[in-house]
């Protein structure tokens, strides 16, 4: 194996075990408030009659009605999409992690360099190398991207820019 390639496997074993120990995963009794969007993070099944529809509904509404009588006070998350050049389902996958780093938070403050972590590791393993991820309240940048791979937008006040870049063979350095 060449060093370059060593180089790699040795990053890519890091970047796991980091990732592995700072899971953002929400508590279990953490309610999930829709996020406010215009992409559905959860598709709703299209082959359902309407007393089905109908049932479903009230059911919701029965368990919502039912968290607000406990006194628990649901946090209003808004997530925003800023621009974008990437299918519908990598978009909702990135917006569900964000939304649920940011619900799972205890505090109001998000920690973005777990958060940026979470976010680039998940679509290395998912969608091939070479992802970045800036997460911040306040920054610029200009980047290059690979067709279908940016995504900007925002979870709260905290704004996120997911792109890929495309990755060069190393045979061409001299």
């Amino acid at each position: 194996m060449d060093p370059a390639s060593e180089e790699l496997e040795r990053r890519s074993r890091y970047l796991s075990s980091l990732i592995r120990r700072t899971k953002l995963t929400p508590p279990p009794s953490t309610p999930h408030p829709e996020p406010d969007t215009k992409l559905e993070l959860e598709p709703a099944p299209r082959s359902r009659k309407p007393a089905e529809a109908k049932a479903a509904v009230e059911k919701r509404e029965a368990q919502e009605a039912d968290g607000k009588d406990k006194g628990k006070e649901e946090r209003k998350v808004s997530v925003r999409v800023r621009a974008a050049d990437m299918p519908a389902a990598m978009q909702r996958r990135a917006l569900r992690l964000a939304y649920d780093a940011v619900v799972a938070a205890a505090t109001p403050r998000v920690d973005g360099k777990r958060l940026a972590l979470a976010l680039k590791k998940e679509f290395d393993t998912a969608y091939g190398p070479a992802w970045h991820c800036i997460v911040g309240t306040s920054f610029g940048s200009y980047v290059t991207h690979s067709l279908g791979g940016f995504l900007y937008f925002s979870v709260d006040k905290v704004h996120i820019l997911l792109f890929r870049t495309a990755v060069e063979p190393l045979g061409h350095l001299r």
